[in-house]
């Protein structure tokens, strides 16, 4: 009966034009709402959801004035693709803001003013809850995204917080719906866009004075919306902690314990999934790419193919398939990249690594495969991948599919019309593949008047593709993917050319001068190495390294030349090669007997090389130390980090070279520490016990000498300009070799 009474004071209206709350102190009841907005305009649609429900004890009733506890119990969030849900344990909380405000919040409660017409007079405690949240933030040690954790307490609890939750006490009803549509308009009156909010809240009568864990038909709409029970499966909850774990080493990377820390967590989460489980262990691998020691490519290789989470995940299953020389999964791997992986673009946004890597390694695998039975069974599953119709494979593997060809085919009418397909897609690697066929052609004694028209095609493919890379746009390719990763490699596309250059030369001797000397011009430089040293060492397994120059100079192609531009000529292959510097030396002085080599190199060298950037660096221990302090010497610098695994891996041979310096008159070692801490730094060296001299980048000095990836060692020559030292080279021999120069 009080309850009936209670609700009937709540619930009905004193008069149409007159509402009264009529409550009594002692009484407790519960509102439960759901917020539902979605804004869409021509570009964009964002859309918010949010669950809550607060219990209400009235404490007093004064001079109109009605004071009330308010007990939040539950928020229920859509947050991106996932849920914040308050009632799950902190240690399950997403590591953000307002997870775990909202979880804080539930723990807290403060006080409500209301006059009798549910007007929100006053809300006292606010201050007490931000500090409860802000106190609970530092103990979990929460990191703070782009908008700091100051700021965000501003508006998450504020009064405007309280009372866009509050708005029942307006509506003394048991239950309300309002759903409405705002039109966005301009200020000529076009349409903008529109706005949908739908607004549901609900009384809920007490039981036995307890409302924990009650659960309400909104709760179970709003479960239902957010497909809740899915969400808190337990592969899906070790899901999103993996992730949680990924972001922590990520914002920590390069600390000494973070690695460890991660790898106990993990351990934590695995004693929940049998080992067989290959969900879950295909889950972990984006974590245990960044884990030194985390067994990334263990787990990998027991996965299935069918489990793993990412195209790139895929790639390097089948790198590892392939370096056995095993074709089996190339189908499968290819079919899950380009289906499960598809994503809304005509070329997948993950195209150029997966297409880099089939064509590395699988067309590596068919380049060095003799036996007639393996092409065949190669040339098969090409044609598997064809029969999935999917376009984007299609004309991805068919400049692969016809060299396959070509080295199957031994009659000349059939030699003939392979040499009559064309291809040319932005993945197909068409540069590389025309050679590799036109060698085929050669190798079979094809006529010369198909040699000649097919490399003719050729070099006109390759300096088409370069003019389009030089355009600035390719059809079905979006403007940043264009930007970072095809631009690098109109490289490979000169070298592909230079390549095909050269075959033409030795087609008719009358102009072998003539392309051979295009072959030169076209030869990969230093600054190409600088740019895009990984492309091109790929590209040069296929097609070798060939001096063009050196062929230009002694086929007699320095006839019509003066010895200063043979002698530059002889420059570019000195940078390449710097041991060649003493034979540039010896023909310097034959042409010049008592000339200024010294001058002369130095010139040709600023005139060739980029010239270093101006920069001033602190040094571990607080010292500057600047570019000029070096100008006289060599410079060995290493471009690095102790976030990145490749550097760490292979630092030691720089504090050898740094200890046993080859010439301490001439050479400096130094490194480069970038987008990298101090403190990680410090606790680095102390832990190896290394020794090399340490600069802390200052996030300027990488971008201006261009660095593209880590490691990157370079040599700052003692004129003004600098080199770039390939990755893995035996660094020791090849310092040895430029310390000879005289500059």
């Amino acid at each position: 009966m009080k309850i009936n009474l209670l609700m009937l004071f709540l619930l009905i209206c004193a008069a149409a034009n007159a509402q009264k709350l009529k409550l009594k102190p002692g009484q407790k009841f519960s509102y439960d709402a759901i917020n539902s907005s979605e804004s869409k305009d021509r570009q964009y649609s964002s859309n918010t959801y949010e669950y809550w429900k607060t219990n209400f004890e009235v404490i007093s009733h004064k001079n109109g004035i009605y004071t009330l506890k308010a007990s939040p119990e539950i928020f229920l969030t859509k947050w991106g693709d996932g849920i914040h849900d308050s009632t799950v344990p902190f240690e399950e909380q997403p590591a953000v803001f307002m997870a775990v405000a909202k979880k804080v919040m539930t723990g807290c409660s403060y006080e409500l003013k209301l006059d009798e017409k549910g007007n929100i007079t006053a809300i006292n405690g606010i201050p007490e809850i931000r500090a409860a949240i802000m106190a609970k933030l530092k103990a979990l040690n929460t990191p703070e995204g782009y908008e700091k954790h100051q700021k965000l307490i501003e508006v998450v609890p504020s009064e405007d917080y309280f009372k866009e939750r509050l708005p029942f006490f307006k509506h003394p009803v048991r239950s309300f719906n309002r759903d409405t549509t705002i039109t966005r308009r301009s200020p000529e009156g076009a349409e903008m866009g529109t706005t949908r909010t739908i607004t549901k809240f609900n009384l809920i009568s007490p039981a036995k004075d307890r409302f924990d864990g009650l659960s309400t038909p909104l709760m179970a709409e709003a479960k239902a919306k957010l497909n809740y029970a899915d969400y808190y499966t337990p592969f899906n909850k070790a899901t999103r902690k993996i992730q949680e774990l990924a972001d922590q080493f990520n914002q920590e990377k390069g600390s000494q314990t973070i690695e460890a820390k991660v790898l106990k967590k993990l351990d934590s989460l695995d004693k929940g999934f049998a080992k067989d489980d290959y969900q879950y262990m295909g889950a972990k691998l984006g974590l245990l790419t960044y884990l030194n020691t985390g067994g990334y490519w263990d787990v990998l290789e027991n996965v299935p193919y069918e489990y793993l989470p990412s195209e790139n995940d895929i790639d390097n299953k089948l790198t590892r398939d392939l370096e056995r020389g095993d074709m089996s999964k190339v189908k499968k791997a290819m079919e899950l990249s380009f289906t499960k992986f598809k994503g809304k673009d005509y070329y997948p946004m993950n195209m150029g690594n997966t297409a880099s890597s089939i064509h590395d390694h699988f067309g590596g695998l068919i380049y060095r495969i003799q036996s007639k039975d393996s092409l065949q069974a190669a040339y098969k599953i090409i044609q598997q991948i064809e029969a999935l119709n999917i376009p984007i494979t299609t004309e991805m593997l068919k400049g692969m599919k016809t060299y396959v060809q070509a080295k199957l085919a031994t009659d000349q009418k059939e030699l003939a019309e392979i040499a009559h397909i064309n291809f040319n897609s932005p993945f197909d690697k068409a540069g590389r593949y025309r050679i590799l066929i036109y060698d085929e052609l050669v190798k079979k004694q094809i006529p010369d008047s198909i040699k000649l028209a097919y490399i003719d095609y050729t070099i006109d493919l390759d300096k088409k593709r370069i003019e389009q890379i030089n355009s600035g746009a390719i059809e079905n390719i979006e403007p940043f993917y264009f930007e970072h990763f095809i631009v690098r490699n109109k490289i490979v596309y000169k070298k592909n050319l230079a390549d095909a250059y050269y075959r033409k030369s030795k087609l008719d001797k009358k102009t072998e001068e003539s392309y051979l000397q295009m072959a030169a011009d076209y030869l990969p430089t230093q600054q190409d190495m600088v740019d895009n040293e990984f492309g091109l060492k790929n590209e040069y397994k296929f097609t070798p390294f060939v001096a063009y120059t050196d062929l230009y100079l002694a086929s007699g192609g320095s006839t019509g030349m003066n010895d200063e531009a043979k002698l530059n000529k002889y420059v570019d292959m000195v940078i390449l090669e710097p041991e060649r510097y003493a034979t540039l030396k010896e023909n310097y002085l034959k042409a010049y007997p008592n000339g200024d080599f010294k001058a002369f190199f130095n010139a040709a060298l600023k005139s060739k090389l980029p010239a270093i950037p101006s920069f001033s660096l602190n040094e571990r221990s607080g010292k500057t130390v600047a570019n000029q302090d070096h100008k006289d010497k060599f410079v060995f610098v290493d471009f690095w980090g102790t976030w990145c695994g490749a550097c760490v891996a292979e630092i030691d041979r720089i504090e050898a070279i740094h200890l046993k310096n080859p010439n301490p008159e001439k050479l400096v070692v130094t490194t480069i520490a970038c987008y990298d801490k101090k403190k990680n730094v410090d606790d680095f060296m102390a832990k190896e016990k290394y020794s090399y001299q340490v600069l802390m980048s200052d996030g300027k000095v990488e971008k201006d000498f261009k660095i593209h990836g880590y490691p990157t060692k370079l040599l700052l020559l003692p004129n003004g300009v600098y080199v770039t030292i390939s990755f893995f080279s035996n660094y020791e021999d090849i310092l040895n070799k430029y310390l000879k120069w005289e500059i």
